[in-house]
């Protein structure tokens, strides 16, 4: 009989073998380092000091890529001091009053010439503007065997020169703050973006995301009170050439934006039942689910244009999309439209948030609360968390009850479960990554997250097929006893893998 000590190490070589496979077939073990990337802010490396922060990381965590932001469009950096690890050997600098750049390249003008929309230009008062961080990391990183990728979050900027030309419309004309992934000059600018990346710097890979939801979960699950988007010229021309009538698509999102808003304000309730009154709106106006799904295979292309470009310059560069926590964990329109199969070719990887200890307060207030509000006003929260749980296929007994879901995360068999789910869902064509979250922040603190946790998390991943990780969420944000412990899984599978 196999002692307990001899089943461990069997299973740990197994979770080690089955990282370097492909998910559809088994071939040799390929005896090369198991992906481990950390994503990065650029002003936090610059804090610390290049060497001294790969250092750290590198002796902590064993990471081996760096994802390091290019363009932080997607909202402000400057986070809290409560939000920042303490013990990276550099007292982190306070955040308030600093003037930081939200471009962190060089870009060049003739690569722009299909777009009037410009990148902005630090000028000498921004902090580190003199700086070429992707420049200067690259022999640092060459020297400690990391690779080096340029991360993107998509986001609206007033520092974006002619954004406002290629804004979105909603249902009743008006302006939002976000670009329609239909207007051909958005689309030329992220090409032209990624094209002078790499012909200017020597990337290893890519990754790029945008965390904002269709228009469909945006109404029933709101994240503001804005109207439901996007019915510019250029969306109404893809839905008359994919057979959708624009103005119903529109009257219908309108209907439906009512109903929902008031449901939240208490104004209306059907005497059948808020979830039916959603599919009344439905039933009606069939164009809603087509106009949706057009708006989420306008975003792919996005995509799709902008691995071609990269692909066309360096073939060999790992280019890949980031999946936000809530179409990995709690969205099932974004499920439903496209399985990661049929993005598979324009994706070399697609990385997943499973973000373990914050999953616990976010499906409490960011999922229970908000449908509860609108169309699942007919459950309880008990009920419907006991649906959540069903439906994505967690395990009730060890994720937390609802009593326990604002201060507790989850645990890691949902980091297990969620990625074998992903990979299934990829058929073996592209590969998943795992984003290993801790210490990410909530409300005016962070969540406390535990090293073991962190650990077994790590191992998770890897057993479930991942074909890497991504320690997340930023690294100024973690602290070293959990780093320490991403590293000790993967020396553990390092040394189980020979």
């Amino acid at each position: 009989m196999m002692s307990p000590d001899e089943g461990r190490r069997q299973v740990l070589k197994t979770i080690a073998t089955a990282s370097l496979l492909p998910a559809a077939a088994a071939q040799p073990p390929q005896q090369h380092a198991l992906f481990n990337a950390i994503q990065m802010g650029p002003h936090t490396i610059l804090d610390e000091g290049i060497e001294p922060c790969l250092d750290l990381i590198q002796e902590t965590a064993g990471i081996n890529a760096l994802m390091i932001y290019s363009h932080t469009y997607h909202g402000d950096i400057r986070k809290p001091p409560q939000f920042l690890a303490t013990d990276h050997g550099v007292p982190p600098r306070p955040m308030r009053d600093r003037r930081l750049p939200a471009v962190w390249v060089r870009h060049h003008e003739q690569y722009f010439k299909n777009t009037t929309l410009r990148h902005q230009v630090p000028g000498s008062t921004y902090e580190y503007a003199n700086r070429d961080l992707f420049q200067e990391v690259q022999e640092p990183a060459r020297k400690r065997g990391m690779k080096v990728y340029a991360r993107v979050l998509e986001g609206a900027s007033p520092t974006i020169e002619g954004f406002s030309k290629v804004s979105t419309r909603d249902v009743y004309g008006k302006p939002a703050r976000v670009a329609c992934w239909n207007h051909p000059e958005y689309r030329a600018w992220w090409n032209a973006t990624v094209e002078d990346l790499f012909r200017t710097y020597p990337l290893d890979g890519f990754q790029w995301g945008a965390e904002r939801m269709g228009p469909l979960m945006n109404v029933i699950s709101p994240w503001n009170d804005g109207a439901p988007t996007c019915f510019c010229e250029h969306c109404q021309t893809r839905g008359k050439a994919n057979g959708i009538d624009p103005e119903r698509a529109r009257k219908g999102f309108e209907e439906l934006y009512v109903y929902v808003r008031g449901l939240i304000g208490g104004r209306s309730r059907p005497t059948d039942g808020a979830f039916v009154g959603f599919l009344r709106v439905l039933i009606r106006y069939p164009e809603i689910l087509a106009w949706e799904y057009q708006y989420r295979k306008s975003r792919e292309e996005v995509q799709a244009g902008m691995y071609r470009t990269i692909k066309a310059i360096k073939p060999d560069a790992d280019v890949g999309w980031h999946v936000d926590h809530q179409p990995s964990s709690w969205d099932l329109v974004y499920r439903a439209e496209m399985t990661f199969a049929e993005m598979a070719p324009y994706s070399d990887f697609i990385k997943i948030i499973v973000y373990h200890d914050v999953l616990g307060p976010r499906i409490r207030y960011w999922y229970l609360e908000r449908f509860q509000k609108t169309i699942l006003g007919d459950l309880s929260l008990e009920q419907s968390l006991d649906l959540y749980y069903t439906l994505f296929g967690y395990d009730k007994k060890a994720e937390p009850g609802l009593e326990d879901l604002a201060t507790n995360g989850f645990s890691p068999d949902y980091v297990l479960r969620e990625t074998k789910r992903s990979v299934a869902s990829t058929e073996g064509k592209t590969k998943i990554y795992s984003g290993i979250g801790f210490d990410v922040p909530w409300g005016n603190s962070h969540m406390d997250a535990d090293p073991e946790e962190v650990y077994q998390s790590v191992l998770k991943a890897f057993e479930a097929g991942a074909g890497g990780i991504v320690v997340s969420r930023e690294y100024e944000e973690m602290r070293v006893p959990n780093l320490k412990a991403v590293g000790r899984a993967m020396a553990e599978l390092k040394r189980m893998n020979g």
